[in-house]
């Protein structure tokens, strides 16, 4: 069981497969169907990161912290209320430990075009 209440809603869409290609011939990225979900936390980043000079760091605009069971991976779509909706770039799963298991993942979140 999560150590951490998911109490915050949010909408989810999970990448699925595809076997579609556009003209140029690149896979189509496709979601399921949005389905609503609880988070334990969410917050927008007010400005970004400088990345320059540092070749790890990632610009993100979101940061949320859904249940490990929900499965976040890169690609899925997270719609957080008011802010529309962001594309998990980078997730951090803290579970992999011996003395503490949150439950909750850390996920990086970029806005979405269009």
């Amino acid at each position: 069981m999560a150590e951490f209440q998911c109490t915050l809603p949010i909408n989810y869409r999970r990448k699925v497969t595809s076997t579609e290609s556009s003209p140029r011939g690149n896979k189509v990225e496709k979601h399921a169907d949005s389905e609503p979900k609880f988070v334990h936390l969410w917050y927008t980043s007010d400005e970004a990161a400088p990345t320059d000079g540092h070749a790890q760091r990632e610009a993100i605009d979101a940061t949320c912290y859904p249940p490990t069971a929900l499965g976040v991976k890169p690609g899925d779509l997270i719609e957080l209320p008011g802010e529309g909706w962001l594309k998990v770039v980078k997730v951090g799963n803290y579970d992999n430990n011996d003395y503490f298991v949150p439950g909750i993942v850390d996920v990086k979140l970029r806005r979405v075009d269009g």
